[in-house]
């Protein structure tokens, strides 16, 4: 098993959470099948732990999404590739080709979905998803730049709320890309197995 790497700021000591925001951690490892180096990193900052963890279940898996979950978790692994960062393509592909099941995220892809879903120039044969990721690609790319077609071909074929919902999935992992590759969190050895 690859040994996974030292972090550059040292693990926050968990014993300081308590309450909700310590329900919210142990959910968070439940789900994932172990703690995040991430969130050992935010728990140096619980005010800032507690936000994150909000607003990434808001945006990725809230009840009231608009746009389908296994959609936004491939958008992400897109983006996250796109802005370069292994950290967040390792998670966003491991919770894919996770087989799911539970209060658990997966869908059981193979390492060739995931090779054509990674390729920078991927294009999904479904006209809505088509939409979704010229536009992840044009706004990771250049934000200040998406071309007014890309912006019109989402306004024909995703409803306001959708739309909205998914310039915030390609924003937050372009938050969280950049966090998680600037401080060089490490990934999780039970992740360096995987492709």
């Amino acid at each position: 098993m690859p040994e996974e790497t030292e972090p550059v700021i040292p693990y926050a000591d968990r014993a300081g959470l308590s309450g909700e925001l310590a329900g919210a951690v142990d959910a968070y490892e439940k789900r994932m099948g172990f703690l995040p180096n991430a969130l050992r990193l935010y728990m140096h900052r619980p005010e800032l732990l507690e936000c994150l963890i909000r607003l990434n279940d808001t945006v990725m898996r809230d009840p009231s999404s608009r746009l389908d979950r296994e959609l936004k978790r491939r958008i992400a692994a897109f983006c996250s590739s796109l802005n370069r960062s292994a950290y967040c393509v390792a998670h966003n592909t491991n919770t894919l080709a996770s087989a799911g099941g539970g209060e658990n995220e997966g869908w059981g892809y193979g390492a060739a979905d995931i090779d054509a879903l990674l390729d920078p120039g991927y294009e999904p044969d479904d006209p809505v998803e088509g939409a979704c990721f010229a536009y992840a690609r044009a706004a990771t790319l250049d934000p200040a730049d998406v071309p007014r077609a890309i912006l019109d071909r989402l306004a024909e074929t995703l409803t306001p709320p959708q739309a909205v919902e998914l310039a915030c999935v390609v924003g937050f992992w372009k938050m969280y890309n950049g966090i998680h590759e600037s401080l060089g969190v490490p990934i999780e050895a039970a992740l360096l197995d995987g492709e």
